[in-house]
């Protein structure tokens, strides 16, 4: 039974305490190993994810600036060749250039304008891109006056590769350079070419730039945007405003990096786009490799966790089982030395300790044996005495009263006021000597006595009480109050000697008080019962409280209340017996409580 209440609860559900110290060790080292490798790996993860992406970024400014370059030299070597035709127009005449210039597929339209605009002289490949001459009004055809003052104060010895300009289905730009005559400019030649790359050549150049590259061109003031085979939508900044590298979401790519730079000498913008994802696709490898080996780390971490925790944990093991085994009074199982750690000299202590509790154990069983045989004799010793009070003291006593009790009735009358006195005080010392060795017997033979218990209805047993004791007492003088109190286990007849006493005692020390209250009730809280007896009576100092419950022990004289000092050691045995505790609280001339609580255990 004892080693059954001192084993520790298992707490319900999941815990780590439920897990036993070999399973708990590998769990451990698991979570330690599985803490550092998040966090290397996190570190790692996002160290080479910002490194990866900052080298994509500069990847992407220099192809940028590359891209930039290459298109510019494209754009020079275009520009020098339609300025080499533009020399030779006062020396060929104007339709011969413009007949050899058309001889480049390429090239849909050649015009030759003056300063004012005005066309001279022009031949189209194409029938939809054409006008009259001295006409501006061709629908989606560029205002070559505005070109012309462009080149004027911005090229005034140069020529430039103008805007994109869309034309039915196609898309169309100029090359714009000067005809010149005694050193001075009589006008401009125009070389419009078509923009003919294929889907095919796009993707193809996307594929060689890598990074599932998207590659824009548009105008500086950002009115046509073209990937060079059909229009695409702008981007969503404005790349006037925008300098560096911008981040932004792609409908078709996802999260990409974009840069761009102005083509000089075009009035072109090229624009570079690479996807994110893409450019962290070494990073994501990396994290993928980090789970893995993570996981394969973590699995052979718990695998040695393992086998150290069991070679540790099988010796606790069979300390744990000699320790039950001692526990249960098994003195004769010994742990075996296998090792000289820690656990080596633990195993040689706790032999050591069994040996000394087994030495400890015979003695105190022979100790406890000599002990029980002075007890049955004390006990023998004792049961002589309380026959020879029961019998022999009282023959004494009966003949005293007896004597007594003749000497009032056939005297009295002769009997002056000081016999007659004297006759009283030995008639009641008489009856108090016969109460005083009642409970004596009744306090001895308590401690043999075994507590029978049995479910007790306490508010009919604390009624029959008041009903027993206010015999002795004149009708209505106390206001006795029974409150509801709750059945409980207990022995029945035990109990109605607490009653009595506690019931009594109010009854007594109250008598003296103009209005006498008893009150009989019970509190109850999550720890139990607890029932009380409070009175309005003497009361008593706190400070001798210690001496209530002790035999013979009394805090009022004789003469003022009448009692044999056994009353309240006679309730405590009994509230003992029961596994309760009783107590008191009280002011001198303010009542006194008494409360006292029982087990709630029907054993």
């Amino acid at each position: 039974m004892g080693s059954t209440r001192s084993r520790p609860r298992r707490p319900k559900g999941f815990s780590f305490r439920n897990l036993s110290i070999r399973q708990q060790l590998p769990l451990l080292i698991c979570l330690l190993l599985l803490s550092l490798i998040l966090l290397f790996g996190t570190v790692s993860y996002y160290g080479i994810r910002r490194a990866t992406l900052g080298i994509g970024q500069e990847r992407l400014i220099s192809l940028t600036g590359q891209l930039t370059s290459m298109f510019q030299q494209n754009a020079k070597t275009m520009t020098a060749a339609t300025q080499t035709s533009a020399y030779q127009v006062n020396v060929a005449g104007a339709n011969e250039v413009i007949k050899k210039i058309m001889q480049d597929t390429i090239t849909v339209r050649v015009e030759l304008v003056d300063t004012a605009g005005n066309i001279v002289a022009a031949e189209s490949r194409s029938g939809n891109f054409k006008r009259s001459k001295g006409s501006n009004d061709v629908p989606n055809h560029p205002d070559q006056t505005v070109a012309a003052a462009e080149l004027t104060t911005r090229h005034p010895d140069s020529g430039f590769v103008g805007k994109f300009y869309p034309l039915g289905d196609s898309l169309y730009y100029p090359i714009v350079v000067t005809v010149t005559a005694d050193k001075k400019i009589a006008g401009y030649l125009l070389r419009w070419r078509v923009v003919q790359a294929t889907p095919q050549a796009v993707a193809q150049l996307s594929q060689l730039l890598g990074a599932n590259a998207l590659l824009h061109f548009g105008n500086m003031d950002g009115t046509v945007w073209t990937d060079m085979s059909k229009i695409v939508p702008a981007p969503p900044f404005d790349i006037r405003t925008t300098k560096g590298v911008v981040t932004y979401d792609h409908p078709g790519m996802g999260k990409v990096i974009a840069s761009a730079m102005p083509i000089p000498g075009t009035k072109w913008v090229i624009f570079v786009a690479l996807s994110r994802s893409l450019i962290l696709q070494a990073a994501d490898r990396l994290l993928m490799w980090i789970i893995g080996f993570g996981a394969l780390l973590v699995a052979i971490g718990m695998f040695v966790a393992w086998l150290i925790s069991r070679g540790v944990t099988r010796r606790l093991h069979r300390l744990s089982l000699a320790t039950a085994a001692l526990a249960n009074g098994d003195y004769a199982a010994p742990v075996a030395l296998d090792r000289y750690d820690e656990l080596g000299r633990l195993a040689a202590a706790f032999n050591s300790m069994a040996l000394q509790i087994t030495q400890a154990q015979h003695s105190l069983e022979l100790q406890v044996r000599e002990r029980t045989k002075e007890l049955e004799v004390a006990n023998k010793e004792l049961e002589a005495f309380s026959y020879s009070v029961s019998h022999d003291l009282r023959a004494p006593l009966r003949a005293v009263s007896g004597y007594a009790m003749m000497l009032k009735e056939d005297y009295e009358d002769s009997f002056d006021p000081e016999a007659k006195r004297i006759t009283g005080n030995i008639i009641s010392n008489v009856k108090m000597m016969g109460r005083l060795i009642d409970d004596l017997i009744a306090f001895s033979r308590l401690g043999k006595r075994e507590v029978s218990r049995r479910q007790i209805d306490m508010k009919a047993l604390a009624e029959a009480c008041t009903s027993e004791l206010l015999n002795g007492w004149p009708e209505e003088k106390f206001n006795l109050v029974v409150g509801d109190l709750p059945r409980c286990y207990g022995d029945e007849d035990l109990l109605k000697q607490v009653w009595l006493n506690l019931i009594g005692n109010a009854l007594k020390y109250s008598s003296r008080v103009t209005e006498p209250l008893i009150e009989i009730g019970h509190t109850g809280n999550g720890t139990g019962t607890t029932w009380f007896v409070r009175d309005n009576g003497a009361g008593f100092d706190m400070k001798y409280a210690d001496k209530l419950f002790k035999v013979f022990q009394r805090l009022h004289s004789q003469e003022e209340f009448e009692g044999t000092g056994i009353g309240l050691a006679l309730v405590r045995r009994i509230i003992d017996k029961h596994k309760g505790r009783i107590w008191a609280e009280s002011e001198p001339g303010k009542g006194a409580v008494f409360f006292f609580t029982l087990s709630e255990s029907n054993l």
